[in-house]
């Protein structure tokens, strides 16, 4: 996966992906509703969404009173949440990222995994690991396939087949427990306790 093809592009589909944002925003919210128990997070719980895009989730967990920081390489995309209010900053995990060790009780992505190759997965799950003094979610696909995604995701271009048949062992070769719950069909939330 080229780092700086993924960034043009998420920059200039930017504005067209934001017209996803409250459907988007409505499947986080509803996953959240059903399983956030599962996360043990206190009402003040500091979050980390890397990969925030137009702040879907990030919004969804500041909705719930969370401190949520949206994190996004493509800065376009960032201007989005910006203009929704949400707290949305530039940085790339896989180079690494300036906060210091356990600074959040939860890191999240959602679909972001799966479009890295398995050695960029790997440095981020490490410096999810690093940065979480709680747990790592990942909101991504299930291996239960779809035609449409799979259209969609080889256009795209990242690693999505390797990651539905890999991803999972790759975390569990990272994180000390992961615990996965089904959200819908293809999606499930896989859970990293570092």
């Amino acid at each position: 996966m080229n780092i700086k093809f993924h960034r043009l592009l998420f920059n200039l589909i930017a504005p067209g992906y934001s017209w996803f944002f409250k459907s988007q925003n409505k499947n986080y919210s509803k996953a959240l509703s059903e399983h956030i128990d599962i996360l043990n997070l206190d009402e003040h719980a500091k979050i980390l969404d890397v990969g925030c895009g137009t702040g879907a989730l990030t919004q969804a967990l500041a909705d719930r009173g969370f401190e949520v920081i949206g994190l996004d390489m493509a800065k376009v995309m960032l201007l989005f949440g910006l203009k929704r209010g949400l707290d949305c900053r530039y940085g790339d995990i896989i180079e690494g990222l300036d906060f210091e060790d356990k600074s959040f009780d939860l890191i999240t992505f959602a679909f972001v995994a799966h479009g890295l190759d398995s050695s960029k997965r790997s440095k981020l799950f490490l410096e999810a690991a690093r940065l979480s003094r709680g747990k790592v979610l990942f909101h991504d696909y299930s291996p239960n396939r779809n035609i449409l995604t799979d259209i969609i995701e080889f256009i795209e271009g990242g690693d999505y087949f390797n990651f539905i048949r890999t991803g999972l062992k790759e975390m569990e070769e990272i994180f000390s427990s992961v615990e996965v719950i089904k959200i819908n069909n293809h999606t499930n939330w896989y859970i990293c306790t570092p």
